[in-house]
């Protein structure tokens, strides 16, 4: 079916069932980012493959809406389709948008509008794929670092506090977290679907498919867990409630915290390995990049998966912030321009003891690079720096922060319109909530930074139709200091890959930042250098990780 017979289809259905807008989210009955196939509906309907972004059709109208970093993408997919794009931020918002042109639930039409991503999808998509159905597995305590019967009690507590009888969760990483189990339900993500209930008195419930947790239900019963079929789960309504999972995850225990370290030790072997490869091949394009920076990954000890799909945008696609490369879009990688490469992995090790999700970014001349590229990455490196050694009183937030990653940028006139940190999930999702460190006043960024937190520094800039430049590190919130004037906390750079130094600009660096650069270089040599067996790989990184003295 092609986008104009599925909106045919659609708005068949609507006149049968009166509805006069049908808003079709980007996500799933549990609020995830990454969708089962099952419920890839706004996907299906549009051709627009970007993770964020909702659509609405009307009788007359069919719209999509996005953040920026889809723009450039949406635009290329919804070309020649009836839907237009919508840009959050810039254009009227859908709430709006339904109301001045009268399309609001009232009593005399209650189901004017509706919102969903089953209905109509269930009759008129053909071949639409089912709820999957993957073993679950237990993360044993020795990596999760707190037992899942602590976990459940720990909310137990809370329950009897709040004076509350039960809470329904539908967060697929806090059902995860939990009961610390993990699956492959979910593309990147170790999920396993499934809502869990958890009782002030009694037993309690995970409602999943049976068939999936066959070889855990000695385990779950040890937890007095009953398992009752999935689609017995109570009301969504239900799953609104608020609880304080969110926040307890966010927060790494040590054991977490050396996980993830160890996680970022394998996953900077494979980037080293990845970048020497890369500046010896004679001939890859964006495919080949992908391929072989997850070969390499997959040959690192504890390798899960990747935590996303792995961004490799050449030139003008490394300025679509969230570009993904396919066959349509493949192109050969030149001796000449940028190559942006945004990814990272889980990696979960019970033999060698250790548990953790990375995620980095670089981005890489191709060949001589231009004034303005050097000008850009320098500007986004000394961002990435000022925040990443960033020292800062307990109680700050990530709007607070994000200010240390602009301000050499919005110096020289450039910005960008991403987040600049997120929070990373242990062996969960890549993108974690509460905090997220960013320009614009919301709930998450007024979430302070706490100790044990781990957050990525990702400032960019894209040069629409030319380049984009990012430059990621993962970072641990540790302890700082303790003054008179209070306690102060800083962060643990847990990335271990070097920058690209031909793009950097020695004279627009303080000495203070070049005093960073080869602090972290000397990091990187000490831990990666013995890993490395290879003699032309042990040279790259040595040559590499330069004092940057020898460059200015």
């Amino acid at each position: 079916m092609t986008v104009e017979d599925k909106l045919l289809a659609v708005r068949r259905w609507m006149c049968e069932n009166g509805v006069g807008a049908l808003i079709v989210p980007a996500d799933d009955p549990h609020g995830g980012e990454y969708l089962a196939e099952h419920w890839q509906c706004r996907r299906w309907l549009t051709g627009f493959t970007g993770s964020a972004g909702d659509a609405v059709v009307t009788m007359d109208d069919a719209l999509l809406w996005t953040d920026s970093r889809y723009w450039l993408q949406a635009t290329d997919q919804l070309a020649g389709t009836e839907f237009s794009l919508m840009r959050i931020g810039q254009d009227q918002g859908i709430e709006d948008w339904l109301e001045e042109r009268g399309y609001v639930n009232t009593d005399e039409k209650p189901h004017f509008v509706v919102r969903s991503f089953e209905e109509p999808f269930d009759k008129i998509w053909v071949g639409r794929p089912p709820l999957p159905l993957t073993k679950a597995w237990v993360m044993p305590v020795e990596l999760a670092g707190e037992s899942a019967s602590s976990k459940l009690s720990r909310l137990v507590e809370w329950l009897v506090e709040q004076g509350r009888e039960s809470v329904l969760i539908s967060d697929l990483a806090e059902v995860a977290w939990m009961l610390n189990i993990r699956g492959e339900d979910i593309e990147y993500n170790p999920f396993v679907i499934a809502y869990l209930q958890v009782k002030a008195k009694g037993s309690h419930r995970l409602f999943v498919n049976g068939s999936q947790v066959d070889g855990i239900r000695d385990y779950l019963s040890s937890l007095c867990v009953d398992i009752v079929p999935y689609e017995q789960a109570p009301s969504m309504s239900v799953c609104l409630d608020c609880n304080p999972i969110r926040e307890w995850k966010s927060v790494k225990n040590r054991v977490e915290q050396e996980g993830f370290r160890q996680a970022h030790i394998r996953d900077g072997v494979a980037m080293v390995r990845f970048l020497c490869w890369l500046d010896s091949v004679d001939y890859v394009t964006e495919m080949g990049v992908v391929a072989k920076l997850t070969e390499l990954r997959a040959e690192q000890p504890g390798f899960l998966g990747l935590c996303f799909g792995t961004i490799a945008g050449y030139c003008a696609h490394g300025a679509m912030v969230h570009y993904e490369v396919t066959e349509k879009t493949d192109v050969e990688i030149k001796r000449e321009g940028l190559l942006l490469i945004d990814s990272g992995a889980h990696y979960c090790s019970a033999d060698q003891g250790f548990a953790g999700t990375t995620d980095i970014t670089r981005t890489l001349a191709m060949g001589n690079p231009s004034t303005e590229e050097k000008c850009v990455y320098t500007l986004v490196l000394k961002g990435h720096l000022q925040l990443q050694h960033a020292v800062f009183p307990v109680g700050t937030t990530g709007l607070q922060l994000d200010t240390f990653a602009r301000a050499a940028m919005w110096r020289a006139g450039y910005d960008f319109g991403h987040g600049t940190g997120h929070g990373v999930g242990h062996v969960l999702g890549v993108h974690e909530g509460p905090v997220q460190i960013r320009r614009n006043c919301r709930a998450d960024t007024v979430v302070p930074v706490c100790e044990g937190n781990v957050i990525t520094d990702e400032p960019g800039v894209y040069v629409e139709g030319k380049f984009g430049v990012r430059i990621e590190n993962a970072l641990l919130c540790v302890n700082g200091m303790d003054t008179d004037f209070g306690s102060f906390l800083k962060f643990e750079p847990l990335t271990l890959c070097p920058y690209d130094r031909r793009l950097i600009i020695w004279d627009m660096l303080t000495d203070e930042e070049l005093g960073w650069i080869d602090e972290y270089n000397e990091r990187v040599r000490e831990v990666i250098l013995p890993l490395l067996k290879d003699d032309g790989e042990r040279e790259w990184l040595l040559s590499a990780t330069e004092k940057c003295k020898n460059d200015v």
